[in-house]
């Protein structure tokens, strides 16, 4: 399937609204009634459902890769162990990665939601070194939770995993847009390689300059995965010193990619694989910077504004505008 036939199918599922299924962001206790339902033990909540939670916050083949993992990956050698930190690795692409990482021998921490996922990541993930909790949803939150990795000290690797879809926009901007920046603002620089989560879905996104600089919230997913290419870019510009580079996973069957039904044709392994290989940097090829990938590969279809340093500029300043942190 070609990249623009993947993209276009992902819009007619999105317009047409085909075949939602039930599976939600909140697919896991949040309210005290449901932690004392869930029950709790002497370490903290019990983790919900069952490991690697089929239909809460995992799909089947989530669940049956991260199996794979475990019984079919070993350690590289203490030689090339990193330390990486992973955003929105209770699920999906974000957990695979951290999986993967864990079992090649790397130290990783994993960053939840909320406690009660994060009892489920370290149910999941045991040898995870740490989890950090903050939802990305609440600035304040996100402020917070960058003094917590701050406090855990130097990382090799960041990925800026986390994202949200199906969202209203103004949760869409804080989670996938503001956020991510102001990580990128507080969270101390990792030793060699940061990675950025995009979306073929870029295309058809728009900087939206003067609804950032004048606090609106009207920007949708599209403009949000725009927003972290062309953030990835204009990180790779300024910091020389660090492997910078933007992924598109593909539409792949996560509890996100099948947000309007079960129709994402993307193989899911190679949709996490370019994010491990760009952790390990193991090969020259994985040593790049300021690029926009798919599957290890550089992507040749990409929006005007991710190369263009002038909308990088743009875009940083009006980020600085509407949060009042501006990147050092």
């Amino acid at each position: 399937m070609t990249k623009m036939s993947r993209r276009t199918l992902f819009l007619s599922a999105t317009v047409l609204g085909i075949g939602s299924i039930t599976l939600s962001r909140r697919g896991y206790a949040e309210s005290p009634a449901d932690l004392t339902a869930a029950g709790t033990g002497g370490n903290g909540l019990v983790p919900s459902g069952d490991r690697f939670g089929v239909g809460l916050y995992n799909t089947q083949e989530v669940a049956d890769e991260l199996r794979y993992i475990e019984e079919n990956i070993h350690p590289q050698g203490a030689a090339g162990s990193k330390r990486i930190l992973i955003t929105g690795s209770t699920g999906g692409l974000g957990q695979l990665d951290a999986a993967y990482l864990l079992r090649r021998g790397h130290r990783v921490v994993a960053h939840a939601r909320n406690a009660q996922r994060a009892a489920d990541v370290r149910r999941d993930l045991p040898g995870l070194e740490a989890v950090v909790i903050g939802d990305l949803l609440n600035l304040e939150e996100t402020r917070a939770l960058a003094s917590q990795i701050n406090d855990l000290g130097a990382f090799d690797v960041i990925m800026h995993n986390s994202g949200e879809y199906g969202l209203s926009n103004t949760e869409i901007l804080n989670a996938n847009s503001l956020s991510p920046y102001l990580m990128t603002c507080f969270v101390n620089a990792p030793r060699e390689a940061l990675v950025y989560l995009t979306s073929d879905l870029h295309l058809g996104g728009n900087l939206k300059l003067e609804e950032l600089r004048g606090g609106g919230t009207n920007v949708t997913y599209d403009d949000s995965k725009l927003h972290m290419a062309v953030l990835s870019a204009a990180l790779a510009r300024r910091r020389p010193d660090l492997r910078v580079n933007a992924v598109a996973p593909g539409w792949v069957p996560t509890v996100m990619g099948f947000h309007n039904g079960p129709y994402a044709p993307d193989d899911l392994r190679a949709g996490y694989m370019t994010q491990v290989w760009l952790a390990e940097g193991m090969d020259a090829a994985s040593r790049t910077t300021g690029k926009f990938l798919f599957h290890q590969e550089e992507e040749s279809r990409v929006h005007a504004n991710v190369y263009d340093e002038a909308a990088q500029d743009a875009l940083l300043a009006a980020f600085a505008k509407r949060t009042g942190v501006s990147l050092g």
